[in-house]
């Protein structure tokens, strides 16, 4: 088995307030130096250089981490990538900090607004992690009733998605043209997991309240146009919210 080849990597950006606006990143493996760049949450678009040996290519890899910085980048994350390996605990990491960020922003954002329904949604890919919240009132006022609760793509907010592009490089690089060996059903998995973890943190450390207040919170994680994810909403949830949900479910079964 051919060994995988390691590769250095280095991720920079501008932002906005303390959101990312504007990314640039860089790997440089064998002879090859890959970029990137663009506006956060987005592909942005890639260059491709080969170089006549190795030190060429790592020399021009440290050039691109030096103009990014005289630029006004800052340098987010400078690591060693193995191609077998994928940081599952750095995922979890950095969904955790950009979902604590992103409650934060929304709740400044509406203030008027009682924040009690968080959701992270990726895709079948695991390619993408989207961040939507929702409000008391907005459910109230919706025509949907309680079935708006339990679909979050039709929910009123979506503030501070863009603190999750650190874990969404770190996703792309699965799905780029790159060298990459992790078994898919895997990283499926992992990241589906990490997610879950992520928010189990939060809720962990009080950010979505106790007592009677978490009862009347939902938190969920589910992956657009797919099955959910097999225990998800309990590992969530108290009993209280589980319930809930059940007692949905069952009305729609009636209604059938």
């Amino acid at each position: 088995m051919k060994k995988s080849m390691h590769s250095n990597y280095s991720l920079f950006y501008t932002f906005d307030g303390d959101q990312p606006a504007r990314f640039r990143e860089a790997r440089v493996f064998g002879t090859t130096v890959w970029t990137a760049s663009g506006a956060a949450m987005t592909w942005g678009e890639e260059t491709r250089t080969q170089y006549a040996s190795e030190a060429a290519a790592h020399a021009a890899y440290a050039a691109h981490g030096q103009a990014a910085l005289a630029d006004g980048y800052a340098l987010a994350r400078a690591t060693t990538i193995d191609p077998a390996v994928f940081d599952f605990a750095l995922l979890q990491s950095l969904v955790a900090d950009a979902a604590r960020l992103a409650v934060d922003a929304v709740r400044r954002a509406h203030p008027e607004q009682h924040i009690d329904a968080v959701a992270l949604v990726s895709d079948d890919s695991a390619m993408t992690i989207a961040f939507m919240a929702n409000s008391r009132e907005a459910l109230a006022a919706s025509e949907y009733g309680e079935e708006m609760l339990w679909n979050p793509a039709e929910w009123a907010f979506e503030d501070g998605g863009a603190y999750f592009d650190s874990a969404y490089r770190l996703l792309l690089q699965a799905h780029r043209d790159l060298p990459f060996d992790v078994d898919f059903t895997t990283l499926r998995s992992g990241v589906f997991n990490a997610c879950i973890a992520a928010l189990a943190q939060l809720d962990a450390e009080g950010c979505f309240g106790t007592g009677a207040q978490r009862d009347a919170s939902v938190l969920l994680f589910e992956v657009s146009d797919s099955e959910p994810v097999e225990g998800a909403l309990a590992r969530l949830n108290p009993p209280a919210v589980v319930a809930r949900y059940e007692a949905w479910m069952a009305s729609w079964a009636e209604q059938g």
